[in-house]
């Protein structure tokens, strides 16, 4: 048995597959304990694990953070993404580091860290912060694209293809520079002042870049086509597939049987996270797709309630991707990457609608596997989706892109490799296999 902390940033999105991850463990018999938000101790404690609430500004409240006037005033895009680093992920560094110190003196012997990629509060003992105490392995999980950079990329978010010849490099490098002159640039000035007041003096590196490289190993839940094969890839990142899609206890619909006996199902949903505006895609695919011989699956997310629903729509707050993809043919979505990798391992080819938070580098890069049509927009016109609709249904070569993808999930086992890494590193002193800064040289 080994003594294991599992940490996500308390939003549902990174809460949900650390659920997943810790329960297993506990099957495993590894004893546990969960540090997230206040509002997730009730899913937290079923799993079985012990629960370690964060408080402050790492206790966040998604329904106040995203309608911040200050928010909303910036462009989707790079802007809203640099705010967002800021208020989610730096700001609560160090109530997340406070809990980890504390729980760390506790354990009194070797505690393994596994963290999703965006908790942040364990980069400080891998940098130097001033204590005592330190996980004896760091496991990092990687719940969205890869973020790290390389000599062949555009910097994360610019939504560009790879670069790689002399000319696309030196282009990279100054899309690196002008970003961090510019949008990102107070938002790295932020990550090395707060590291800075929990005792980090040495080279703080490109916060993207930070976990990749600081980490004993970085476990990736996806493809490597999906993060662009380079050839600077880090030797602790390693690609382990997508997690199952999680069993819920919920009743099917009355019209389910509609879905099953359908000729071709579209499936519409703007996931649990950006679902606050419904007009931004799921209304108007409705209104795209009115007259076409597609039975329409509207999954809303969230409880509201729809008027104007056209004959071949049929609206649900949630169904099981489980049990709703292995009957769709197409997703029309605006591109969370935990729905995005759930449709490719069901081998399901998507439209994709949306450029705020990770959504514009993700739809980009999944566009690029043949296996989506990127629409580039965060609003598509009932038009364009329309169109996309009736591409992707009318040209198999994205369902034969979708089902080559799946055939790589199925090989791999995103589960078993957490335990077995933990079985590899646990009791080993966490060390940094990349002395230098790695990655992008500010």
């Amino acid at each position: 048995m080994t003594r294991i902390i599992v940490a996500a940033t308390s939003i549902y999105g990174h809460v949900a597959p650390m659920l997943t991850v810790a329960k297993d463990l506990i099957a495993r018999g590894h004893d546990v304990t969960f540090v997230t938000g206040s509002a997730y101790r009730e899913v937290v404690e079923a799993t079985g694990a012990t629960f370690a609430p964060v408080a402050g500004a790492a206790d966040i409240d998604m329904g106040v953070e995203v309608n911040r006037p200050e928010r909303l005033a910036l462009a989707p895009g790079i802007e809203q993404f640099a705010y967002d680093m800021r208020a989610l992920f730096i700001d609560a560094i160090p109530e997340q580091f406070r809990v980890l110190d504390r729980l760390l003196a506790e354990a009194g012997e070797p505690v393994v860290l596994v963290h999703e990629v965006w908790f942040w509060g364990g980069v400080p003992f891998s940098l130097g912060a001033a204590t005592p105490h330190a996980p004896s392995a760091t496991i990092a999980v990687g719940i969205t694209q890869l973020t790290v950079s390389s000599i062949d990329l555009a910097p994360y978010g610019a939504g560009l293809p790879p670069e790689r010849t002399e000319l696309g490099r030196a282009r990279n490098r100054k899309l690196h520079q002008h970003q961090l002159a510019g949008p990102l640039g107070q938002t790295q000035r932020h990550y090395d002042d707060t590291l800075r007041t929990l005792g980090v003096f040495g080279e703080v590196p490109y916060f993207l870049d930070t976990v990749a490289h600081h980490s004993d190993r970085l476990l990736q839940l996806s493809l490597e086509e999906l993060s662009y094969v380079r050839p600077d890839l880090p030797k602790t990142v390693e690609f382990v597939g997508a997690l199952p899609s999680p069993p819920a206890n919920v009743d099917l619909p009355a019209w389910w049987n509609e879905v099953v006996q359908a000729d071709q199902v579209v499936v519409v949903t703007q996931g649990t996270f950006a679902n606050h505006d419904l007009t931004e895609l799921l209304e108007p695919a409705m209104q795209a797709l009115a007259d076409l011989p597609v039975l329409v699956v509207a999954a809303t997310g969230c409880d509201v309630t729809l008027t104007d629903i056209p004959e071949n729509a049929r609206v649900a707050q949630y169904i099981p991707f489980a049990q709703l993809l292995p009957e769709t043919d197409l997703l029309i979505t605006n591109g969370g990457f935990g729905g995005v990798q759930q449709s490719l391992s069901y081998g399901v080819p998507m439209a994709l609608a949306g450029v705020a938070e990770e959504k514009l580098e993700s739809n980009v890069r999944v566009a690029a596997t043949g296996a989506a049509i990127d629409l580039a927009t965060q609003r598509p016109t009932p038009a364009a989706i329309r169109a996309a609709a009736l591409e992707v249904l009318g040209n198999k070569d994205y369902r034969v892109a979708a089902g080559r993808l799946q055939t790589q999930y199925a090989e791999l086992d995103p589960l078993a490799a957490v335990a077995a890494t933990v079985d590899e590193l646990s009791g080993a002193a966490a060390t940094d296999p990349f002395p230098g800064p790695g990655g992008f040289n500010r």
